[in-house]
């Protein structure tokens, strides 16, 4: 059994969700990021960073195993339930540069645009237009990528489950939509239909 401990932020999500698409049996315990819950001690001891999503996993092969980073969560998951990431070595490095692509050159401007809008002032207008450019650039080359394969690497897989949390933060929160980029559109919604995206988003507290 695994138990994962996660809120609906958007690494908060990838936890839940891969989970739920894994099929591997695990308890969701929400933590009310408000009230502090990931600043108690109990919360501490599984991670110091007192950051979600964190798992459990008393059943690891070698005794439990307490791990954070939603990344590290996604490929652990995967490759515990022997779905969501191909076993053929060059799927697997495109689904793993996939999963990279969407945790590094599409998060790294996200964060950064959404601590500027968040900051309690106004972003300069200059840096906003910067991060906005390279997000603008990263779909763009995934939208590229989904006009000839129905997911991001192939097959459904983490990569999928990578980008989704960052691109509906990006719409609802940041307010930022692309309606121009079609492939990434139909993508969008061909994920929020899956019944393990939509069970794994409800767990995690997302409406």
């Amino acid at each position: 059994m695994i138990d994962v401990y996660t809120a609906a932020t958007g690494n908060g999500l990838r936890a839940a969700i891969v989970l739920a698409e894994s099929g591997l049996p695990h308890t969701v315990h929400k933590i009310d990021l408000e009230k502090g819950d990931q600043k108690t001690p109990a919360f501490l001891e599984m991670n110091p960073a007192a950051r979600i999503p964190v798992i459990v996993d008393r059943g690891a092969a070698g005794g439990p195993l307490t791990l954070t980073e939603s990344t590290a969560i996604l490929i652990y998951v995967a490759e515990k339930s022997g779905k969501l990431l191909p076993s053929e070595p060059h799927a697997r490095a495109r689904a793993l540069e996939a999963v990279a692509n969407a945790m590094t050159d599409l998060y790294a401007p996200f964060n950064g645009l959404f601590n500027l809008h968040h900051g309690g002032r106004t972003p300069p207008s200059q840096i906003a237009q910067g991060f906005d450019g390279l997000i603008r650039d990263v779909l763009g080359r995934i939208d590229g990528r989904l006009a000839t394969s129905e997911w991001l690497a192939g097959d459904f897989s983490i990569a999928d489950i990578a980008l989704y949390p960052t691109l509906g933060r990006l719409e609802s929160v940041l307010k930022r939509t692309y309606p121009e980029l079609k492939n990434l559109q139909r993508w969008a919604k061909a994920m929020a239909a899956r019944p393990g995206v939509q069970l794994g988003s409800s767990l995690a507290g997302r409406p």
